[in-house]
């Protein structure tokens, strides 16, 4: 059966929240119990009726935790159950204790035969305790709870031995009942501390736990007070103390009947974390308990070493389980760091491949790694023998010295981009960062990390060719001429070869757009492109530098001869395009040509300004004349024969 507590309803069909008509039951219980305390009172020497005034307000705490867990269905009922149970075991041991004593008209005793129900009745008490803190603990932490024990068991053993002890040695009581004597603080201290420790991890809950907290206290004072007048031999049956235990049933009934009983168990505490202070103070706790020991033995005692080794065995215990909680969390949180930095490697679309230093065995690679290389490299001890790994726009495979992880075992840190992997028989351009990882001076181990920027490369490309190729044609734009021109010059300065700039103007563009549209203008620039593309070699450069404006740069024309060839090939193959286009348009060309060679350099601006003239000239001189051809060239020392 699950609760929700924030709606009030409990899974399985059973209702939600008390009605409001409930909420003052705990009133009528605490009126009733008060009035049980007056009872007691106004009976005081009627011993029977003492006795069973007792033992009606014990039965009536019973009652109340009953009803309350079926008025209020708390989020943690088998708590209150189990409290139920320990009220239940204590009213046996009183009845059996105080009322049948005062109706035989006998005093009680100490120790009576009935001891047991009453430790038995402490444990299912503190039972419930510990159930109410696990439900309020995030997670199997008990740290908090073991370290009060330790300081508990510490301060209880200092307190019996100063002050419960001697009265013991004093007393005429039997063994067994000084062993009782002796244990009982030991009980009531760690009952106490139970209901301390959930009252202060309350948080904003603590109010719903105060009458738990005042139940806890009040048995706490009345049980130590009875055992210190049993040990002394001063108590008497219905005296101020036993107001005490008729408060306990008062409050424990009220924690029940309460309607803040069900948030109990509503708030989360966090886990303990224990700092180097505090594991001092634990440590000194332990020690407590043995030198205690030891000065009761040095002095002769007999009931103090016996009671001293309980609480020092106990001592012991509790020791080994808070270590043992230390270093548990100290794995666990290992394991979560552990388990997050892999989750973190393990999402990067990076592959990372970490190697020890010495022996090039894998430490650690993730899934990435394996998608990028198209195989585990975990599984390749040995970095030399990494396949399919060549350099960048190579065949050769990748020399294993100059591998990334190979440089960096040696304390560099080493960044590669022209490392290829082949990869379902495509190649893959990847760019490598390898780092040594050292313990002080010494390098223990080599991370390699890793991406496939195959795609990264292609889109540079991509964005390379819009910035310097033309959209219409394929060939370069004015950028892209002018930046491959530049470099062609200086190749052929340093060379010493002379070569020819042409500035090629497609004619009438206007007047075709305007006519047939810019859809066929268009049509008769691309056809113009690739005429001029086929006729070039395959250093030459090829650019459209304007609207209907290309230049060309013949890079391996040396003579005058050369450039004629040239205007002759592409008189031909404009011809031959002219003739069997269905186009309504017929391609002209007119050319300007300008030679340069290493004894006058000029720039490629300067070049296209002198080629540009030229082919005004060209076209100057054709006005009115039969032309030679669709194609018209002139230049400096271009002759039109």
């Amino acid at each position: 059966m699950s609760t929700d507590v924030s709606s009030g309803t409990v899974a399985g069909g059973n209702t939600g929240p008390p009605k409001a008509a409930h909420h003052r039951w705990w009133m009528g219980y605490a009126g009733l119990s008060l009035a049980l305390l007056v009872a007691y009172f106004a009976a005081a020497g009627a011993g029977l009726a003492q006795a069973l005034i007792f033992a009606a307000s014990n039965l009536a705490a019973v009652v109340a935790i009953l009803v309350g867990i079926r008025m209020n269905r708390p989020t943690c009922p088998g708590a209150w159950y189990l409290l139920a149970a320990g009220q239940a075991a204590y009213l046996v041991g009183n009845v059996c204790w105080y009322v049948i004593a005062a109706a035989e008209g006998r005093a009680t005793v100490f120790p009576s035969p009935v001891v047991e129900i009453f430790l038995f009745s402490y444990l299912l008490n503190a039972l419930a305790l510990l159930r109410l803190i696990r439900a309020r603990r995030a997670g199997r932490d008990w740290s908090a709870l073991l370290d009060a024990l330790i300081v508990t068991i510490a301060f209880t053993s200092a307190y019996f031995v100063l002050l419960v002890a001697p009265l013991l040695a004093a007393s005429q009581i039997s063994r067994y009942a000084q062993v009782l004597a002796g244990v009982y603080p030991f009980l009531d201290m760690v009952f106490f501390l139970l209901a301390t420790r959930l009252f202060f991890g309350a948080g904003t809950s603590r109010r719903a736990l105060a009458p738990l907290a005042a139940w806890a206290a009040a048995l706490f004072l009345a049980d130590v007070t009875y055992g210190l007048q049993q040990v002394q031999g001063v108590g008497e049956d219905g005296d101020w103390l036993f107001y005490g235990y008729l408060a306990s049933f008062l409050f424990v009934g009220v924690a029940a009947l309460h309607p803040s009983m069900r948030d109990i168990a509503a708030h989360r505490e966090q886990a303990d974390v224990a700092g180097r202070l505090r594991l001092v103070a634990l440590g000194l706790c332990g020690l407590a308990v043995p030198v205690l020991v030891v000065d009761s033995v040095r002095d002769g005692q007999r009931i103090e070493p016996i009671v001293l080794s309980c609480a020092s065995a106990i001592m012991f215990i509790l020791l080994m389980l808070r270590v043992g909680d230390l270093l548990s969390k100290i794995v666990t949180a290992g394991r979560r760091e552990h388990t997050q930095l892999q989750q973190f490697l393990e999402a990067i679309p990076i592959g990372v491949d970490v190697r020890d230093a010495a022996t090039g065995r894998p430490v650690y690679v993730n899934q990435v790694a394996g998608r990028i290389l198209g195989y585990d490299p975990g599984q390749v001890f040995v970095p030399a023998e990494l396949p399919n790994l060549y350099s960048g726009g190579t065949d050769e495979p990748l020399p294993p010295e100059r591998l990334p992880a190979t440089l960096a075992r040696q304390g560099q840190v080493v960044t590669a981009d022209d490392i290829e992997v082949e990869r379902d028989a495509q190649r893959r351009q990847l760019r490598v960062v390898a780092t040594p990882i050292r313990d002080g001076e010494q390098v223990r181990y080599v991370l390699t990390a890793f991406a496939d920027i195959t795609e990264e490369r292609r889109m540079a490309e991509e964005l390379r060719q819009l910035s310097v190729i033309d959209e219409l044609t394929g060939v370069n734009n004015r950028r892209g001429f002018l930046l491959a021109a530049r470099n062609e010059l200086a190749l052929a300065e340093r060379a010493c070869r002379p070569g020819v700039l042409l500035f090629i103007d497609l004619d009438g563009l206007k007047k075709i757009n305007d006519t047939y549209g810019h859809g066929v203008g268009d049509h008769a620039l691309e056809s113009a492109s690739k005429l001029l593309r086929a006729n070039i070699r395959r250093r030459d450069v090829l650019g459209r530098i304007g609207g209907d404006e290309f230049c060309v740069l013949l890079t391996e024309a040396s003579r005058l001869s050369d450039v004629d060839l040239w205007a002759g090939r592409l008189r031909e193959q404009v011809a031959r395009h002219n003739d069997t286009s269905r186009q309504p348009y017929r391609l002209a060309l007119t050319v300007g040509a300008t030679i340069f060679d290493h004894d006058t350099p000029d720039t490629v601006e300067e070049l296209i300004a002198r080629a540009d003239a030229a082919m005004y000239q060209a076209r100057e001189q054709d006005e009115g004349q039969d032309s030679e051809g669709p194609v018209r060239i002139l230049g400096p020392t271009v002759s039109r024969d």
